[in-house]
């Protein structure tokens, strides 16, 4: 589809089946040809820019969204622009929620260039909506975590954290591609209200990424503290509580025997005697490891709001 923007900066936009028309135009612009084999071999990031005396143009493919749980699930397009037009191949615009108010944008700009990163404020934009869908989520997780920590709530961090990764992968390659726009066409962009715009955008994106993922990782530093407490105060209780109860085990054990000659046996105050001494022995244990500090806080009822 051709956008008639204005009479510098036209938007020529292309399915991956426009195959007869793709190769039309690659004809006719400079080093057509090899933007034309890059777009038949990769579906991947790539970045080339041109910089000769009497033309300029920056070209290459951009993913701009990832499945983060399947990593063959994206999508990617191909871009090519110059000051006088640029090409954009398999973008669906569908993705662009903004689609009119982007292309009422691009009406008052001056060139290929200045539209096309138009484009890219927008593809920004959808990381911007995601990420503060995220923050949504992430309030709702330390929520949730401090209520109930368990192996659930553990996968639903790291799939978070999953997610900030593979955002984080998309933006990389937009800063590279700002970069390079840059890096071409020096003081005729870098001054533009569109260039610093998206630039600034990108950064705000990366910046909130950044924040986030550090965030989670504090997220998941506490998890593992609390899952290690909770680990360390179970195997206490459970030291503690048998080690009350060896006497019990031991006296059990030992007069649970069947030997023939058992002096206890004939005792007339033998059952009474056994009876005192085992709950004298286990009350003595007790004591002894509450005076010593080793029972710890094991007995004491944990509060409703406290993720120990």
């Amino acid at each position: 589809m051709n956008y008639p923007l204005s009479k510098n900066g036209e938007w020529l936009e292309f399915d991956f089946q426009d195959k007869k028309e793709i190769a039309k135009v690659a004809r006719n612009i400079p080093e057509g040809e090899d933007w034309l084999k890059e777009i038949n071999e990769s579906n991947k990031n790539n970045l080339k820019i041109a910089i000769t005396s009497d033309y300029l143009h920056v070209r290459g493919s951009l993913i701009y969204h990832q499945n983060s749980q399947k990593e063959n699930e994206y999508k990617v397009f191909h871009f090519y622009t110059c000051k006088d037009f640029f090409i954009t191949v398999g973008l669906e615009m569908n993705d662009l929620k903004q689609k009119n108010k982007m292309l009422h944008r691009m009406q008052s700009s001056r060139n290929g260039v200045e539209n096309f990163c138009i484009l890219l404020s927008e593809i920004t934009n959808r990381f911007l909506v995601r990420i503060d869908d995220f923050e949504v989520q992430l309030k709702n997780i330390v929520g949730k975590l401090q209520r109930n920590n368990n192996k659930n709530k553990l996968d639903q961090i790291f799939r978070y954290r999953q997610k900030l990764i593979t955002s984080k992968s998309l933006l990389i390659p937009m800063e590279e591609l700002i970069n390079a726009i840059e890096e071409t066409f020096l003081n005729e962009v870098v001054k533009t209200l569109e260039f610093n715009r998206v630039r600034l955008r990108i950064k705000r994106a990366m910046t909130l990424v950044q924040h986030y993922q550090e965030e989670m990782e504090t997220l998941l530093h506490l998890e593992e503290a609390i899952s290690s407490y909770r680990g360390n105060e179970i195997m206490k209780t459970l030291t503690v509580i048998t080690t009350i109860f060896t006497p019990v085990m031991a006296l059990g054990a030992l007069w649970g025997m069947n030997f023939k000659h058992m002096p206890e046996l004939e005792w007339k105050f033998g059952y009474l005697g056994s009876l005192i001494l085992i709950f004298v022995s286990t009350i003595a244990i007790y004591f002894y490891l509450k005076f010593r500090g080793w029972t710890g806080g094991i007995l004491k009822e944990r509060k409703k709001k406290s993720l120990f």
